[in-house]
């Protein structure tokens, strides 16, 4: 009615998802990108969620629109109301392999084998299963069943779930941890804001061939975004009942009076909308220069310029990160200072820092970024971790996310966030990742434990702590023998601070809380023998995975740690994820008759404890390398390659690889030797935190300073 009125080829807003009229505001474009990197990997779940009308299903098929059909066979199944064996017939019928009273194992038969005659043929089975927050517990894990189908080393489905935020709470089940493991990729669609809203409406109507009639005032696209809080849902149905409006009134004009009017008018009919309460706009991405903040003093009867909420949830994107995050920093107001940490090892060095650099009101506001796959076990929960502010990754994610993932997701959070310095504490991809996106936004980047080495470069993490320190703008170092990697290497010695250990900075504030051994160990399961035991007890503390990525690694890890218990008893601290794997691979009993305890993971003051009463350590972990040397404990270091020299050539440490032969060596001269490693052979003093603050402190005023002057120049 309205379309031919306007000169336009066709309504603009209809509700029904049509994948031509596809905008991507930031959050779409990220989500549709992820999927794009999902697809390309053909196994697995890809996991889609966003509120109602958030424009999932519109995103899903453009996607699926732009798989060739002649590689990939797509089907879809809408109504998810279904039971387990209803939801395998569904998928047949969707695939189009006959299902009419077949039973449930003929058709898994049929369906296998239509999978695998369409990867015969070069093609692929995806399967998209919209509304999935619907299904239940034994549907998803017929889904999963379908998962194992392969062809040879080749998954033959891979598999969309697409659903309402409430489908995260259903996969997170403590049942459907063998599905978890299997997700690739997964996005959350969040609300456009209002600059975006205005350019989704203008796309849409330029789409039918919109000239500007009906014109839209400024305001009444603020209105708009006010009452729909950026779905498109319902932007297209507040706007498709605009433009009826202003067709039976015979305007050629839309302001914000017809838009709040309109608005009201749906909400008592058929409600839908929002209050008309207006939301706080997104700060636009600026740089900010100062970098100060009140002092400890003046700043405890005031709120917290941006602090984070008292539930941190446990997230797995950035468009969700973001809507449940600490508040940004509005237009004009400071960036914070974010720091970067991807494991609990980092956040238990990193903890004696943040409290430090929250008593120094010349530094912005630290905010902790925590990027490590969190764990739902009491370890988490460790009052010696930093606590995190804003959480990027869930509990129970398998695979390492790629460095093009990292540069994606930072680069939304530096942009959000606006942060006056970035702080990096390892050496990974997503290290590499922080410093390369701060880098591109003019963001100055700060490397702890700058100048690290062990001369390896067929090491992926030695390259990452190369490229990191070539693009850090303040280096952070322990010693003097990392001042002269970094001068070697080419980097300006006026860049270079020696701050000293972080690591054992965090050691030194634990040990005055050390629990006894005998006070929890029986309550774990270390028999009272290994602690009484004459000869002591081996901790084994593994990081790496690796040995337990497959059945046989995992069969000969244990045949080891079985081996070494002849020498001494052996506790082993193991992860939840771990041990359920022990238990899936049908190896619980392996153990039995060795003097080894597997242990529930330990929290870091309990791990302190068992270490400094163990007669050797095996590890892959860095801070405990440096913890053992500073406790005078040997330490066998379970890797070709440690970058902490310092452990080795004055404290305790000794690398042995995975070579057994090595280690029973190495635990025979322990024991039978009569070497005594002293305590704190690098002479920390525990106040490496404060000298952090104090470096970062004075390069970001020195940073300012010099920008202050360059503006003055200019403008002379």
């Amino acid at each position: 009615m309205y379309a031919a009125h306007f000169g336009l080829s066709a309504p603009p807003f209809q509700l029904n998802p049509d994948p031509s009229f596809l905008f991507e505001s930031k959050g779409h474009n990220y989500a549709h990108q992820y999927l794009r990197y999902g697809a390309m990997q053909g196994e697995g779940f890809i996991i889609v969620t966003g509120e109602i009308g958030a424009g999932k299903t519109t995103l899903v098929r453009a996607l699926l629109g732009e798989l060739d059909p002649t590689k990939v066979a797509a089907a879809q199944i809408v109504s998810t109301q279904l039971e387990a064996d209803d939801l395998l017939r569904a998928v047949a019928n969707a695939f189009g392999i006959p299902s009419k009273n077949a039973s449930k194992a003929e058709l898994l038969a049929a369906i296998e084998a239509h999978f695998t005659t369409l990867m015969l043929q070069n093609r692929r089975a995806l399967l998209v299963i919209d509304e999935a927050q619907n299904l239940n517990p034994a549907a998803i894990e017929e889904l999963r069943m379908l998962s194992n189908f392969q062809y040879g080393n080749r998954a033959l489905l891979q598999s969309y779930l697409v659903g309402q935020p409430e489908l995260r709470d259903v996969l997170r089940a403590p049942n459907l941890e063998q599905l978890r493991q299997r997700i690739i990729a997964s996005c959350h669609i969040g609300p456009m804001d209002v600059e975006e809203t205005r350019a989704y409406i203008i796309h849409r109507l330029k789409r039918v061939g919109w000239t500007g009639r009906p014109k839209f005032d400024d305001a009444a696209f603020e209105t708009i975004y006010n009452w729909t809080g950026g779905l498109p849902r319902r932007i297209n149905m507040l706007c498709n009942r605009l433009l009826l409006s202003a067709f039976l009134d015979n305007t050629e004009q839309i302001d914000a009076t017809r838009a709040d009017t309109v608005a009201r008018e749906i909400r008592e009919e058929i409600g839908g909308l929002l209050r008309p309460d207006t939301p706080a706009e997104p700060a636009a991405p600026t740089i900010t220069a100062p970098v100060h903040r009140p002092s400890p003093a003046a700043s405890a009867s005031q709120p917290r310029a941006v602090e984070p909420e008292a539930n941190l949830p446990v997230l797995r994107d950035v468009a969700e990160a973001l809507t449940r995050a600490p508040t940004p920093p509005k237009p004009g107001e400071p960036g914070p200072l974010l720091c970067i940490a991807q494991t609990l090892e980092d956040r238990i060095a990193l903890h004696p820092l943040m409290q430090k650099m929250k008593t120094y009101s010349g530094l912005p506001l630290p905010l902790l970024v925590g990027l490590e796959q969190l764990s739902t076990s009491t370890v988490a929960n460790d009052l010696a971790l930093a606590e995190i502010d804003l959480a990027l990754l869930p509990d129970a994610q398998d695979a390492e996310p790629e460095l093009a993932a990292w540069v994606n997701w930072l680069d939304q959070i530096f942009t959000t966030y606006r942060p006056a310095a970035v702080l990096t504490f390892s050496q990974s991809d997503a290290a590499l990742a922080a410093g390369l996106v701060a880098k591109r936004q003019g963001r100055v980047l700060a490397h702890i434990e700058s100048g690290l080495r062990h001369g390896q470069r067929a090491d992926p993490q030695e390259i990452d702590r190369i490229l990191i320190d070539q693009l850090a703008d303040l280096h952070l170092t322990i010693g003097a023998g990392c001042v002269e990697t970094l001068t070697r290497g080419g980097i300006p010695a006026e860049s270079v601070r020696v701050v000293g250990n972080l690591r054992t900075d965090a050691v030194i504030q634990t040990l005055a809380t050390l629990p006894e051994p005998k006070t929890f160990a029986p309550d774990i399961g270390v028999p009272k023998t290994y602690l009484a035991n004459t000869q002591g007890y081996a901790l084994l503390l593994l990081q790496n995975a690796e040995w337990a990525s497959s059945r046989e690694k995992m069969i000969d890890m244990l045949a080891n740690a079985k081996r070494l218990s002849r020498i001494l008893p052996v506790i082993w601290p193991m992860p939840s994820a771990i041990h359920s794997r022990l238990l899936q691979y049908g190896l619980s009993n392996s153990l039995r008759g060795a003097r080894v305890a597997c242990v529930p993971e330990l929290t870091y003051s309990q791990t302190l404890a068992m270490l400094k009463q163990a007669t050797c350590l095996l590890t892959d972990r860095a801070n405990l390398q440096d913890a053992s040397s500073y406790l005078g404990i040997p330490c066998l270091t379970l890797q070709d390659h440690c970058a902490r020299t310092q452990t080795i050539k004055q404290g305790s440490n000794l690398v042995v690889g995975r070579d057994f032969r090595r280690i029973f060596q190495a635990m025979g001269d322990i024991l039978e030797g009569d070497q005594k490693f002293r305590q704190n052979p690098l002479g920390c003093d525990g106040k490496t935190s404060e000298r952090i603050a104090q470096a970062l402190e004075t390069w970001l005023m020195t940073q300012w300073e010099n920008q202050v002057l360059e503006t003055l120049e200019i403008q002379a």
